[in-house]
């Protein structure tokens, strides 16, 4: 038996407690009324983001959003229960000053059955709204054939709109006129693609019409008088006949212009429910003709049948027209925040995760978007110095997986990496190893470094391990690509830092060698950027080759039999000079492209969006007719793989070597506190015929990669590989 101390027995109680205190903060909660940290602020997240690029408020009027977070999220965080949640969510929408805007408790209880119309003497009142929380709101379809058929006969009608859920459409099923009546439109937000935080973007108000009130046909007697009861929310329809001198409102509330419009709801648990605005009435000037205040014996019911009995007609109603132009509200970056405090860390991840969520168009190439919130949340908690805060949005973004995804702007970023400053080498994998494969053009010649070298250490550091290191801070769309991005950004370092490498030659005798690393250069090619190789068959370096050259390259080799077109690398911007040079098919179609659109007018455009055909451009210079292929690897990226996609529709070139980046849709950026940048691909480009380009790349028809053998002796086997192929061998 061990004996331990009463000292040392009550410290390993606290240590217990503080563990288990701790762990309950993060665990779910063990009853209905409990609710994580976590989890509470994965609700925060939601409902905040939802207000960011659904209310149209923000972009009419200047609000401090980012503010409004800030302040909610200590409260947020301290919620044990769903109701403690639901307070702090709804101080939090309280700042918008939008009674629209709110958290309300939803009563799941049972409600008392009540008949859909009663007579209340000549007065017909219709339980819309009592009705559907007894029945279920599915009760209330085809609404017109459940009333009786003698209402068209009711003078004074009282419709009761008081309901837990939505339910103005059913009025669209009631005959509330003998002619038409306009009913005001809506004004929504519209994103068409994320919004712009730098020049001109694709974000603002959508307008839209509403259908007017139409009598029934065949023609059915109408009320002579309406009233509706309503709580505080108003359907537009029945503004519409109140504007119209229709109608007569009781409201157990006051009421106003923010009264109308639509609201999205968000759960947020325990019964309790945010409504976010998403749109807003185009018309205003609307007053309750009595506030009553609700009471056992149901006062504002009591105030309706006075109103519904009383001959006096209503009075004249003036509509005012609604016309405020967007603003657009770029996001700030407190760039003073090199070290952010906690509550910025946690706007910084909710920034970059519900951009990604909403508006990048690959989300469903990316796994589970949502089980990346939750993991990050507790990362970005413990983030609490600026060099773990930008690992953190490091990490993140490398989740996006994609070539287009990076992040700059922070100085911490260089003390990760090590500097900015780069190696002046090429080095890729090839056959498992680390393999010189290039020299920048700013390396010395002396240098005892040869293409073919293994690199078997940077700085005492196995290469291998640098790369483990290194990998979970950069991305690409797939492995390969990531793989020689990593050795490209892990290998750098400070500004004239001089590196300290271990090669292994051909020889398999290890050396080392100094080199200091410099600004970016481009890797040293040798030939010129177009000349004729043996078998007449033309070559170009569309890496080197300039817009201004394309004429004479054409000149050139407009006799041969085929041209090789080398894109292992980034072009120069001549595709829409090349393209219609070479268009023997006659093709109209370059690419498709589809852009991600948010809107609460219609919930599809989120998983549809803007689709559209890129029209190839046109030429009247001479067309070259002879074979084509482009060589690739994953060094073709982005632009490089658009040249493609065009020279593939034009005349079917063919590809050898192998898969493209598979990064391609243009670069959005999305800025983060403390001046941190992140970007990522904001478009969804396909080939001309729909195939997916994303994650995949271009596709090579004949399948060729270097090997250290063939570098050592000085060949391009991938050029090789397609002059045989040329010549039909």
């Amino acid at each position: 038996m061990v004996m331990v101390s009463r000292s040392c027995w009550v410290a390993w109680l606290v240590c217990c407690q503080v563990l288990l205190a701790a762990s309950a903060a993060q665990r779910p909660g063990n009853s209905a009324t409990e609710v994580s940290r976590t989890d509470a602020l994965i609700k925060l997240c939601q409902v905040w983001s939802d207000v960011k690029f659904l209310d149209p408020q923000l972009m009419t009027r200047q609000v401090d959003w980012d503010g409004a977070l800030i302040r909610a999220l200590p409260h947020v965080r301290e919620a044990h229960t769903y109701d403690e949640l639901a307070t702090s969510l709804g101080s939090m929408l309280a700042e918008l000053n939008d009674p629209a805007t709110r958290v309300v408790r939803v009563d799941k209880s049972a409600a008392a059955k009540v008949p859909l119309f009663r007579w209340d003497n000549d007065v017909l009142v219709i339980n819309i709204g009592p009705y559907s929380d007894a029945e279920g709101i599915d009760a209330l379809y085809s609404l017109d054939q459940l009333l009786p058929p003698e209402m068209g006969k009711a003078k004074s009608v009282i419709i009761d709109m008081r309901a837990r859920e939505d339910v103005e459409w059913a009025l669209e099923d009631l005959t509330l006129v003998s002619e038409p009546v306009a009913v005001p439109g809506f004004r929504y937000v519209f994103h068409s693609g994320s919004p712009p935080q730098s020049g001109w973007g694709s974000s603002g108000l959508l307008l839209t019409t509403s259908p007017p009130l139409e009598p029934s046909r065949p023609a059915k007697s109408v009320p002579s008088r309406v009233v509706f009861v309503v709580r505080s929310d108003v359907p537009l329809m029945t503004a519409a006949l109140w504007w119209n001198g229709r109608a007569a409102i009781v409201s157990e509330q006051p009421i106003s212009d923010s009264s109308l419009g639509l609201t999205k709801d968000v759960e947020i648990g325990g019964g309790s429910t945010a409504k976010i605005r998403v749109a807003e009435s185009l018309a205003g000037g609307i007053v309750a003709d009595a506030v009553v205040a609700p009471s056992a014996d149901d006062a504002p019911m009591k105030k309706a049948l006075a109103i519904a009995r009383d001959n006096t007609p209503f009075a004249a109603r003036s509509r005012r027209e609604v016309a405020a132009a967007p603003v657009m509200q770029k996001d700030a970056p407190y760039e003073q925040m090199t070290s952010p405090d906690l509550p910025y860390r946690l706007l910084a991840l909710f920034r970059a995760w519900s951009t990604i969520d909403r508006f990048y168009p690959y989300k469903h190439l990316i796994g589970d978007w949502d089980a990346v919130l939750r993991e990050f949340i507790p990362r970005f908690e413990d983030a609490n110095d600026g060099n773990a805060y930008v690992r953190a949005v490091m990490e993140l973004n490398a989740r996006v997986e994609d070539g287009h995804s990076s992040v700059w702007g922070h100085p911490a970023i260089r003390e990760i990496a090590g500097g900015v400053f780069f190696l002046p080498l090429e080095i890729r994998s090839v056959e498992g190893k680390y393999v010189v494969t290039g020299k920048a053009e700013s390396l010395p010649k002396e240098t005892a470094i040869t293409i073919g070298d293994e690199v078997v250490s940077i700085d005492g550091e196995t290469i291998g391990d640098r790369v483990k290191r290194f990998w979970k801070y950069y991305t690409a769309s797939h492995e390969t690509a990531r793989l020689n991005r990593v050795l490209s950004l892990g290998t750098r370092g400070a500004k004239d830092s001089v590196a300290e490498l271990v090669v292994r030659g051909e020889d398999g005798v290890e050396h080392p060698v100094k080199i200091t690393r410099t600004m970016y250069s481009p890797i040293a090619k040798e030939g010129a950027i177009w000349r004729v190789l043996d078998g007449n068959i033309g070559y170009a370096d569309l890496t080197r080759l300039t817009l201004e050259q394309v004429d004479g390259m054409f000149d050139t080799l407009k006799g041969t039999n085929a041209i090789i077109f080398d894109m292992r690398g980034y072009p120069q911007g001549t595709a829409v000079s090349i393209t219609p040079r070479i268009n023997s098919n006659n093709a109209q179609i370059g690419a498709t492209f589809r852009r991600v659109q948010i809107s609460a007018f219609s919930w599809a455009m989120a998983h549809t969006g803007f689709y559209f055909d890129q029209v190839l451009p046109k030429s009247d210079k001479p067309r070259y007719t002879g074979k084509t292929v482009m060589l690739i690897d994953d060094r073709a990226i982005s632009q490089s793989e658009h040249m493609g996609l065009w020279f593939e529709s034009a005349n079917g070139t063919k590809f050898i070597g192998s898969n493209s980046a598979g990064a391609h849709g243009g670069m959005d950026t999305l800025v983060l506190p403390g001046g941190v940048y992140m970007s990522f691909s904001y478009m969804d480009v396909r080939h001309a015929d729909g195939r997916q380009l994303q994650r995949i790349g271009l596709v090579p028809d004949v399948v060729v990669t270097p090997t250290i053998r063939g570098l050592r002796q000085g060949k391009d086997e991938v050029l090789d590989r397609a002059l045989s192929y040329l010549r039909g061998q």
